[in-house]
């Protein structure tokens, strides 16, 4: 590779021709930009009527992982206020540099606000001096270069005395994004999760071996020496030999973390086990699993039985796990070849016992039935490269929402599986593809959903971008509620037909 970047000195024909593929691929790469690029103007366009709100914020460096806080707080005076504050935990993956744990406050609009998204960032303020309060007529901001239509999902309005000032302040910050604490960290961050009993309580892990935990109410807001390299985690998990990516606490017993790893192991944790008060405290694992025979890509607990843990792998084997028993290297249940590809993420459903979900490689999520193994419920296709991770939504056990290498975010449905389509819909991939999310112009390397504000996820990919979105009602209101509405007269200012028009 490296003779060809130099090229030939003096060579023959074949040494030549040798040179070419990489010039090959240099317009391929160009092409692939201006695809994505033309993709991008396309979504940003149908913005309005895609989505209720959608936010993009650059961070300084990738993040590889972002998880909602469960802590969300009213802005301003209570009950003015349209907008809420809600925290999202985010990392760092850089090199070269120093990376962090950070927390991220975001503003979003409240379940009964009614703001218009699309008025932007461009606002004239007219003040109304007699009433004491303010007036403002906001433009449309469209972007005249790039034609396209910008700032949808934020509100931005100054205000000039009055006693609505307040609020309007808070209504003001709609989308508004920051980074509020920031954790200096040994090494990028490939994965962070809070402790469900304690949001205070997080587990991180990086290039190293161990896992930290964190407790940030024992962290000030930004590094007080800035100088210093120095990480000051309340615990370090040691078991595991190499890096990895899997990571899950118990949703059922305080204090239980699960991890996978590059070296083919599972490791339990009870950071209860010791005191995490003293920096830097060193725990071991109280138990490792050893069934798996490639990378261990990820972990989950199982939401009703408080000793189930799932894992897969680069193995393409499904594992299910008794924390309790003694013989390290029984798993429960496995399936072997589950997936035609490395198998990357594993999720339990919430509310459904027997329901799991995994994704692929093979650019495909398979869901499966506890109760028989054997065989797959249902192949969920619609991403078109491999996916990384799954979520299943808090609200409703039937959204699935998966991200993956195609830039793509996809929110499934499984209540409308096997749904009969017209040939002009399965155009748009199979019934239960609800919604995909094409914000994104690099792979996305995680997603989340918003437990505190139903429907809102968080999505974060290669390219430095973190993006807040909330899919419009229309999409997902089911389709006899909307028959109901006009049956009832609602809706009378519909279209014309032909034959009205006789």
């Amino acid at each position: 590779m490296s003779s060809s970047d130099n090229g030939p000195q003096g060579g023959t024909s074949a040494e030549a021709a040798s040179a070419a593929p990489p010039q090959n691929n240099n317009v391929a790469d160009a092409l692939e930009e201006r695809l994505i690029d033309a993709e991008y103007k396309i979504w940003k366009k149908n913005t309005p009527y895609l989505y209720d709100f959608v936010m993009t914020h650059s961070l300084e460096w990738p993040s590889l992982t972002c998880q909602w806080l469960p802590n969300p707080k009213e802005t301003g005076t209570m009950g003015e206020s349209k907008t809420m504050e809600h925290s999202l935990l985010l990392g760092t993956h850089t090199t070269g540099e120093q990376n962090y744990l950070m927390v991220a406050s975001v503003h979003l609009p409240k379940q009964d606000a009614v703001l218009d998204y699309r008025n932007a960032n461009n606002t004239t303020n007219n003040t109304n001096t007699a009433a004491g309060t303010s007036s403002s007529s906001t433009q449309k901001h469209y972007d005249d270069d790039k034609k396209e239509v910008g700032g949808f999902g934020h509100s931005s309005t100054n205000t000039a005395g009055g006693a609505s000032s307040s609020s309007a302040a808070s209504n003001a910050s709609v989308g508004k994004i920051d980074i509020k604490m920031k954790i200096r960290h040994d090494g990028e961050v490939n994965r962070a999760r809070y402790m469900p009993q304690n949001h205070f309580m997080v587990a991180s892990r990086g290039p190293n071996p161990e896992i930290y935990i964190w407790d940030l109410s024992k962290h000030p807001s930004f590094p007080e020496d800035s100088d210093s390299t120095a990480t000051s985690p309340q615990a370090v998990l040691a078991g595991h030999d190499r890096e990895g990516y899997g990571l899950a606490w118990s949703k059922l017993t305080q204090g239980r973390l699960v991890s996978g790893s590059e070296d083919t192991t599972l490791c339990l944790w009870d950071i209860n086990s010791n005191s995490t008060s003293s920096g830097g405290q060193q725990q071991n694992a109280i138990s490792k699993f050893l069934g798996h025979t490639d990378v261990v890509e990820d972990v989950d607990w199982h939401h009703r039985d408080p000793n189930m843990i799932g894992s897969v792998g680069d193995d393409r084997q499904i594992m299910i796990w008794d924390v309790r028993e003694k013989n390290a290297k029984k798993a429960v249940h496995s399936v072997t070849n589950a997936h035609e590809g490395d198998i990357n993420c594993i999720a339990f459903n919430p509310a459904n016992e027997f329901v799991l979900a995994t994704g692929s490689a093979d650019k495909t999520v398979a869901l499966w039935d506890m109760r028989n193994l054997k065989s797959r419920l249902q192949t969920l296709a619609g991403h078109t490269d491999q996916v990384y991770q799954l979520e299943w939504a808090p609200f409703n056990e039937s959204i699935l929402g998966s991200c993956a290498a195609d830039r793509r975010v996809a929110v499934w449905d499984l209540s409308r599986i096997g749904t009969e389509q017209t040939p002009e819909d399965a155009e748009d991939g199979p019934p239960e593809l609800l919604f995909m999310h094409g914000g994104h112009t690099s792979k996305v390397s995680d997603l989340s959903w918003n437990a505190n504000d139903e429907w809102t996820v968080a999505s974060v990919s290669e390219d430095n971008v973190l993006q807040i979105w909330n899919m419009a009602e229309e999409i997902y209101t089911p389709e006899e509620e909307d028959e109901a509405e006009m049956s009832s007269g609602e809706g009378e200012d519909q279209l014309l037909g032909e034959e009205d028009l006789e």
